[in-house]
């Protein structure tokens, strides 16, 4: 449940010489106890039902909307391919791409909105000064060609003129 940060842990309780013979789950268990009582709060209900809900569903539907992100993250890509490097888009749901030297990320993510209605994250938010940050999962596949569109026109427009 990217974004929501639910998640849960499933420890085996198995014995093992390894660990003193307490099963590594209780081992680990033990460990996660010395740091819960500094994680002072979690997330909302609503986070909870809804990752309750996904896990109902089953592995099929999860396995579903995942794939359901591939085209999103394969116009994403062409449209960035006029940067000098892109990483990501491999176990994320976003892709990291290098503005050429000289290009402020905040300015042109800025300029990428007014100008084009994309918006992207400035990669100095993220420790990527020179970057910008692109997410892929938020948008139906067709919305998403749109905003490829005109995300790869921004870059090579803008790219030209910083």
């Amino acid at each position: 449940m990217a974004g929501f940060r639910v998640g849960y842990i499933a420890l085996s309780s198995k014995a093992s010489s390894i660990d003193g013979g307490k099963g590594m789950g209780t081992a680990a268990y033990e460990k996660m106890l010395k740091v819960q009582d500094t994680i002072a709060i979690c997330v909302s209900r609503l986070s909870q039902m809804a990752a309750l809900g996904a896990l109902e569903a089953g592995r099929d539907w999860v396995l579903e909307q995942v794939r359901s992100l591939e085209v999103g993250r394969k116009v994403i890509l062409e449209a960035m391919e006029p940067l000098e490097e892109i990483i990501g888009g491999n176990g994320a749901m976003y892709v990291m791409g290098k503005l050429p030297n000289g290009v402020d990320d905040q300015d042109f993510a800025s300029s990428l909105v007014e100008k084009y209605g994309v918006a992207v994250i400035p990669g100095s938010f993220c420790g990527y000064p020179g970057w910008i940050r692109v997410c892929y999962s938020n948008l139906p596949p067709d919305d998403c060609k749109l905003a490829a569109a005109r995300l790869k026109e921004g870059i090579l427009k803008l790219t030209s003129t910083f």
